[in-house]
């Protein structure tokens, strides 16, 4: 929450500077499909190759604010989770998926933006960071649990978007972007729980590794130029 608090703090501070300076802005709406894969713990202990992970498909809605260079995104989000487990030995492999619930989730995102006017139609290349912030999470069986927030995770963003005028005020605003999104608190703590459990119950050394969680971030919005 204290997180969560500092993000929207920061966001207000953002927009005062904006109005302070005069840039042009502008504020909207829309809907949005977030997926993250890879995310999880993987080790090698030739012959044996293990991974386990999970894989989050959401959708939601959000509202941004926009000042010419900056944009600022804030997002609310329901997700499918689903657990993947990969195993190989030698020449053998197998592969599990099982879905393990559903999280609500708050998505905040500062992007780096540069406009390119073309006729009615304005592109921008954009980067920048995002923090989603899962509220809650409650498995298949409807169990809720009171650690969700430890599912929460930082990522990088890159891609592109492009507005297209519909008035000298109203514009449709799409973009794509690629995530690369950083271990949450339980991918981290699982690394350290296949590390202890494989050494007590076998004897051997291995060294669990996090993955960086990929996927693409589609948005579809209106805006109203201020």
């Amino acid at each position: 929450m204290k997180k969560t608090m500092a993000a929207l703090a920061f966001l207000a501070v953002l927009a005062a500077g904006a109005f302070a300076q005069g840039i042009s802005m502008s504020a909207g709406g829309g809907l949005f499909f977030d997926g993250s894969f890879n995310n999880g713990v993987k080790f090698k202990e030739s012959p044996i190759e293990s991974y386990g992970g999970i894989r989050n498909i959401s959708f939601g809605g959000f509202v941004f604010f926009d000042a010419a260079y900056a944009e600022v995104n804030v997002s609310f989000a329901y997700g499918s989770i689903t657990a993947v487990d990969k195993f190989s030995i030698g020449s053998y492999s197998e592969t599990n998926t099982e879905k393990m619930g559903s999280a609500l989730q708050l998505g905040f995102s500062l992007l780096g933006k540069y406009p390119i006017e073309l006729g009615p139609v304005t592109f921008f290349p954009l980067a920048g960071l995002g923090y989603n912030r899962v509220l809650s999470f409650k498995d298949t069986d409807g169990t809720k649990y009171d650690d969700a927030g430890d599912l929460s995770q930082f990522s990088i963003l890159a891609g592109a978007g492009a507005d297209y005028n519909l008035t000298d005020s109203l514009y449709l605003r799409g973009e794509i972007l690629f995530q690369l999104r950083f271990a949450s608190k339980t991918m981290k703590d699982m690394a350290d729980f296949v590390k202890a459990e494989i050494w007590n119950d076998y004897s051997i050394r291995v060294n669990p590794k996090t993955t960086l969680g990929l996927g693409p971030v589609i948005k579809v919005a209106v805006g109203y130029r201020l």
